[in-house]
């Protein structure tokens, strides 16, 4: 919308000031060729200023599309034709046949032709009523040659492209006119002043040419301008007045969204930092979290493995008292058996018979005519010095309660 807007814009400035005549009284003189005679106006202007660089337009009407030539320089340097079939820069025929549905004004009304080059976009543009109607690429370092003949009303003098119409406000500028000049020069009409407001840069201009000499049956044709254009185009700058004003409208807007746009951005970008600062700390904070778990599984694994030991020597104290427990009883038990028995209490487990053996059922049995009240929980235990020691240590408050055992 912007873009269109800055387009319109474009235009108004070129329309600006006095670009609609004031009243209808304006007229304008228009040339006009006669086709059944060989009629034209002829010269050579200096065209240095356009070597490198040029835009002609003209106003063109004729009473049927011929294919016959409103104006053509230099023979076949440059010209075109009424009906479009040829546009011709430097003699390249890339556009011939390509542009003839483009020139569909009506017979006998006024259409506006343009056509713009220079050296440094080698593009030739051909404009039918201010739009584009085709380009042509043209050859690095060509330049318009300067030396030959402008014809109004032909080709070239006695070409068989004789024109039949009407030619007004033929003018060449030494400058590539943009598409936004050449759309505002088509929409002012054949009234307009834009020509004179782009002074500077003509360097063929109407009003000389009709003061030119002429060949064959070339007539002025005094024409005023038409009051009902005059009303439409005052209606247009109205609307394009309108349009500005629209425009100032929308650029405050957009500045006061532009600004809030900035300051919501700013406060993006601030919070971004903050949630990058966040993020990071967390980061951090997640590292020394794992470092902690980490550590916590590696005194978890100590400690078990220390618990596990510990459970470990426990069950085996556990076991070694239960055991000493045994023996001890065992050992009680024994001793009081050898109490009531009629050998000497020690003696006997020193002898080769018992001293480290197995306490069997055979050696029970030879122990039994002397220690008939021995147990037989002493069966499988090995009679060693501890044993036999163990056995000694028990006193005699310990015998006396041999009874006592079960």
């Amino acid at each position: 919308m912007l873009r269109f807007i800055t387009s319109v814009l474009s235009v108004i400035v070129v329309l600006s000031g006095s670009t609609v005549a004031a009243s209808d009284s304006r007229s304008y003189t228009a040339l006009k060729f006669a086709y059944d005679t060989n009629s034209y106006v002829s010269y050579s202007p200096d065209m240095t200023r356009l070597a490198d660089k040029f835009s002609i337009c003209l106003w063109i009407r004729q009473p049927q599309p011929r294919n016959t030539s409103p104006f053509g320089y230099n023979s076949n340097e440059l010209f075109m034709t009424d009906d479009g079939r040829y546009n011709r820069l430097f003699g390249s025929s890339s556009l011939d046949g390509d542009l003839i549905s483009k020139f569909t004004s009506p017979v006998g009304t006024w259409f506006m032709y343009c056509s713009t080059w220079s050296l440094a976009s080698r593009t030739f543009r051909v404009y039918v009523n201010g739009e584009l109607a085709g380009t042509q690429t043209t050859t690095s370092g060509r330049k318009l040659n300067t030396g030959g003949a402008l014809v109004l009303g032909n080709k070239y003098v006695n070409s068989g492209h004789k024109f039949g119409g009407e030619i007004y406000n033929f003018n060449i500028y030494s400058k590539e006119l943009t598409a936004t000049e050449v759309a505002a020069m088509s929409s002012a009409g054949l009234c307009t002043e834009i020509p004179e407001q782009l002074e500077e840069y003509r360097v063929i201009k109407w009003e000389d040419i009709v003061k030119l000499s002429r060949s064959g049956t070339v007539q002025d044709l005094e024409t005023r301008c038409d009051p009902n254009i005059l009303v439409e185009l005052q209606r247009t700058r109205g609307k394009l007045e309108l349009a500005v004003s629209e425009k100032s409208t929308l650029q405050l807007s957009l500045n006061t969204t532009q600004t809030e746009l900035l300051e919501v951005q700013g406060l993006f970008n601030s919070t971004q930092e903050e949630l990058v600062g966040v993020k990071r700390d967390l980061e951090v904070m997640g590292g020394e979290l794992n470092d902690t778990l980490v550590e916590l599984k590696g005194v978890k694994r100590e400690l078990g493995g220390e618990l596990n030991e510990t459970k470990s020597q426990l069950e085996d104290t556990k076991l070694e008292l239960e055991d000493t427990k045994l023996e001890l009883k065992n050992v009680t038990e024994s001793k009081c058996a050898l109490q009531k028995g009629n050998l000497t209490k020690w003696d006997l487990f020193y002898s080769p018979a018992y001293y480290n053996k197995t306490f069997t059922r055979r050696l029970y049995q030879q122990l039994t005519t002397t220690w008939d009240s021995i147990s037989s929980r002493l069966v499988g235990m090995t009679i060693t010095d501890n044993f036999i020691e163990l056995m000694k240590e028990m006193d005699d408050d310990q015998i006396d309660h041999c009874g006592d055992l079960s």
